[in-house]
């Protein structure tokens, strides 16, 4: 089994209980996870994470080539899907814009 991890999953680990300076072990272990490809996230998850422009994104861009991986674009059928879902729904139309731009909309 594989777990595809969020952006909110890595930042809130470094600002709350995992700092890299803290706990290098879950960041090793994250990146040797990654290398097994058993836990793993996508580009746009890493895009999130270097806007920050922290020892997070120092981190991902140094270490965490295995973990984050591209997005095939043969997926693009099924965003088109998750997109057409997603404005159908209720939500106000800033939620959707919020959502449609964010790592959110490419990792379901």
């Amino acid at each position: 089994m594989s777990y595809l991890l969020d952006a909110n999953v890595f930042m809130s680990a470094k600002n709350l209980h995992y700092g890299l300076d803290f706990c290098p072990a879950f960041w090793d272990w994250l990146v040797h996870k990654g290398n097994t490809g058993s836990v793993l996230s996508i580009d746009k998850v890493a895009d999130e994470i270097e806007a920050g422009q922290d020892e997070l994104s120092d981190w991902a861009k140094d270490s965490g080539q295995m973990l984050f991986r591209r997005t095939p674009p043969t997926l693009a059928p099924q965003f088109t899907l998750v997109s057409t879902w997603t404005t159908g729904q209720q939500y106000t139309p800033a939620a959707i814009n919020t959502f449609l731009q964010a790592a959110d909309f490419y990792l379901l």
